[in-house]
């Protein structure tokens, strides 16, 4: 009970999930990424955190999205997505959301394919639900022990569950600078209608806004070998996240449908040290990781943090018959 009230301190101030492989995630990262994959994408994250010491925080994040261009010569295009993610804090507190996402790309530079720039608007529909039976409070302790049969006076609960509608707005630069390096940087803001979300009865509690910065580039050193840094920061009220890192990606035959390793260690800040390794075949890509907990809970953690893991599906650019690929297309491979 100690432990989930101490964790239950930390998602006062950072109210929103957060994902270790969160560039495999890019609806749940920045509206503005949907759509822009040259073809329709599927991928769903499981993560399951703090199991050592209590009932475990369990999250799943599924997304799907797919471009329709609007001028494929000039890279004009709308992002059509969907995302849905479940999380379940220690069997006690478990939100459902679902955010429709809609995007607008627009390239431009060499054949109107070299670079783009995307902007994002994504509704959300979120329930929240409690157990309040599974709680326990102050005035059932009898000197001894809590007595869960004991009158907790807490008279001003609603049912236990609350809805809310809210709105969420990216905006994204991507680019190929030359054969070696592309890149590509956003901005997002969650929240902009900092909706009142409470279980209390009259409660004018507002769950504000986060604000988003991310960045990733990839340079291909060889035929085979690429490395990609990344930098995600994040804050919402008085709390904030940095997570930085990168990894290594061997493709076996240079081959975008071909056989694929990639291996990475990234570092949240005053929080874990992340470890993750995976492997890509036929336009999959899976991914595992591992958080070893370095915040102020590693005594009662042991230094055990978080699995997740994370599938996903790219389909191919073209139908058959192919038409000759243009010399750039901004891709963001996840």
């Amino acid at each position: 009970m100690v432990f989930f009230l101490l964790l239950s301190g930390y998602a006062t101030q950072a109210q929103d999930i957060h994902l270790t492989q969160f560039y495999h995630n890019p609806i749940l990262l920045n509206p503005a990424q949907a759509g822009l994959a040259c073809n329709w994408r599927v991928g769903v994250n499981y993560r399951s955190q703090w199991g050592s010491v209590t009932s475990p925080y369990k999250t799943t994040a599924a997304y799907y999205d797919i471009p329709v261009y609007l001028n494929r010569k000039r890279s004009a295009a709308l992002g059509l997505g969907v995302g849905i993610f479940n999380d379940v804090a220690s069997n006690v507190i478990s939100t459902m959301e679902v955010t429709p996402t809609f995007a607008l790309h627009l390239g431009f530079g060499e054949n109107y394919q070299q670079y783009k720039l995307s902007f994002g608007a994504q509704p959300a529909f979120r329930q929240r639900k409690v157990d309040v039976g599974a709680l326990t409070w102050e005035t059932q302790w009898d000197g001894n022990y809590i007595d869960p049969y004991r009158n907790s006076f807490e008279t001003n609960l609603n049912t236990g569950t609350s809805t809310v509608f809210d709105m969420n707005a990216g905006l994204q630069f991507s680019g190929v600078v030359n054969e070696q390096l592309s890149f590509y940087s956003g901005l997002a803001l969650f929240h902009v209608m900092s909706p009142v979300e409470s279980f209390y009865n009259g409660s004018s509690n507002e769950l504000n806004s986060r604000k988003v910065f991310h960045a990733t580039v990839r340079y291909k050193m060889n035929e085979n070998l690429s490395i990609i840094p990344n930098i995600l920061y994040m804050a919402q009220s008085r709390a904030s996240e940095f997570n930085f890192g990168g990894e290594v990606n061997y493709n076996v035959n240079n081959d975008e449908d071909g056989l694929a390793y990639f291996g990475g260690v990234y570092y949240r800040m005053k929080d874990a040290t992340q470890f993750m390794v995976g492997g890509e075949m036929n336009r999959f890509r899976a991914a595992i990781s591992y958080d070893v907990n370095m915040s102020g809970l590693r005594s009662a953690s042991k230094y055990r943090g978080g699995f997740e893991f994370a599938i996903m599906y790219k389909a191919p650019c073209y139908s058959t018959p192919p038409p000759p690929p243009p010399p750039f297309f901004v891709c963001p491979r996840f």
